[in-house]
């Protein structure tokens, strides 16, 4: 008697198979939604570090230029901009790009660029947004 009470009283615990679907169905595409957005991510935070590294170039540029008032940026090397770079900076900077190659930082000019081999990098298209560049 109790076996037809329970029968009769609703379903049985568990899931449909459409519930699991739908939930499947979801936790998907959560996960494409966020794969898309994660190489966006990366490449800000890459523009963020490359600013980064070209303002503290900058601001090692104008103390250096502040002692030595005479000196023409040009002619300035690296081993004389070092020890004004931040605390902890033992070397000029080196950016990664968005395609992952090596960027080096151009200081004979005020304010220093970011240099793929001879050629200016600044994916961002303008000099003065400050990402990719010291900006002004």
């Amino acid at each position: 008697m109790k076996a037809t009470q329970i029968h009769k009283a609703g379903r049985r615990a568990g899931f449909t198979l459409i519930e699991i679907s739908l939930v499947i169905g979801l936790l998907l595409g959560l996960a494409t939604f966020a794969g898309m957005n994660i190489g966006a991510v990366r490449n800000w935070q890459k523009g963020k570090d490359a600013a980064l590294s070209l303002q503290a170039v900058f601001a090692a540029q104008r103390s250096y230029l502040s002692d030595h008032p005479t000196a023409d940026i040009a002619t300035v090397t690296a081993a004389d901009i070092v020890p004004y770079l931040p605390q902890g900076w033992s070397v000029m900077p080196v950016v990664t790009s968005l395609d992952n190659d090596t960027l080096t930082v151009d200081h004979t000019v005020m304010p220093p660029r970011l240099m793929l081999g001879t050629t200016i990098y600044d994916p961002s298209g303008k000099g003065s947004d400050g990402l990719w560049d010291a900006g002004q």
